[in-house]
């Protein structure tokens, strides 16, 4: 039986409405032996993510200053790129953050 035209853009509605249950789901499969967890724990997630931040920024910066000599379509190219890798780098920050960090037991 073939799909319906409509069912790729209802996939990712159902995925855009389950993504915010996904945190309260993985915090759940914790037993609760393990209690809470040290602070120390959360704030150094959160320096992961400031260092993911700050290294995607940086990364930014870098392409910028070293593609000054290039064409304008070249440059603008390398700056887009730049950017895609900001982000990039600032997902991953967030990924190595909750996944050994928030989300850890």
């Amino acid at each position: 039986m073939p799909l319906p035209a409509n069912a790729p853009k209802r996939l990712c509605t159902l995925a855009l409405l389950l993504m915010p249950t996904a945190p309260a789901w993985a915090t759940t499969q914790c037993p609760a032996e393990f209690g809470p967890k040290h602070p120390s724990v959360n704030m150094l997630g959160w320096c992961v993510v400031a260092a993911g931040i700050a290294l995607g920024v940086a990364l930014l910066a870098f392409t910028i200053a070293r593609s000054r000599r290039l064409r304008r379509p070249a440059r603008a190219a390398v700056i887009a790129l730049g950017m895609l890798s900001m982000l990039l780098v600032w997902v991953m920050g967030f990924a190595l953050a909750f996944s050994l960090f928030f989300f850890a037991c």
